[in-house]
């Protein structure tokens, strides 16, 4: 009858410990980071390889290794130099770097609400339409 309850007691116990264990498993979450958040502070400068998306131009200072497509520009100055093209039928404004893109909210300026998006599906069709932006527009001739 001894080795009938030591046998039973060394089964609920290890019972017990399995489901100690695995709460204390379950219970620890990672924190995830979302795949995009929202800012109004942001810079070019934190892309490596920019290529730029502009239905609008306003007072933003471009990276001279950067590819551009653009619709309209307040200033066509700022563009001289710069690897540009114009595409009259570009939507939006956003721009890619390697790893992430910025989405902004209107025209291409400072401290504009903006989207920073991590997520791969976003990236493959923001590249799409830049290539294909890119591969429909024309070198401005006054530049």
């Amino acid at each position: 009858m001894d080795a009938i309850s030591v046998a039973i007691g060394l089964l609920i116990g290890a019972i017990i410990s399995l489901i100690a264990v695995l709460s204390a498993v379950s219970g620890k979450k990672e924190k995830i980071e979302p795949a995009s958040r929202y800012t109004s502070k942001w810079s070019i400068d934190s892309l490596t390889n920019p290529r730029i998306v502009a239905e609008y131009l306003l007072d933003m200072d471009i990276p001279s290794g950067a590819r551009m497509v653009v619709k309209q520009c307040k200033d066509k100055e700022r563009l001289k130099g710069l690897n540009v093209r114009y595409n009259p039928n570009v939507k939006g404004c956003f721009i890619l770097g390697e790893d992430r893109a910025i989405i902004l909210a209107g025209p291409l300026k400072k401290d504009e609400p903006a989207i920073i998006t991590v997520e791969k599906n976003v990236l493959l069709k923001l590249n799409d339409l830049f290539d294909k932006y890119w591969n429909e527009g024309t070198i401005p001739k006054n530049l």
